[in-house]
């Protein structure tokens, strides 16, 4: 759980890269949310 206030590190993938690395060879498209300390660098989220 993330709570507010805190600090975090996050990444929302569109896809399972557990189950199929191969999500992680788009970048541009399947790396939906990049934070890191709080601080976001990436967000496209519709």
């Amino acid at each position: 759980m993330i709570e507010e206030g805190a600090y975090a590190d996050i990444l929302l993938i569109n896809g399972d890269p557990l189950k199929n690395i191969e999500v992680l060879l788009e970048p541009e498209e399947n790396l939906l949310l990049i934070m890191k300390d709080g601080e976001v660098f990436k967000n496209i989220i519709e």
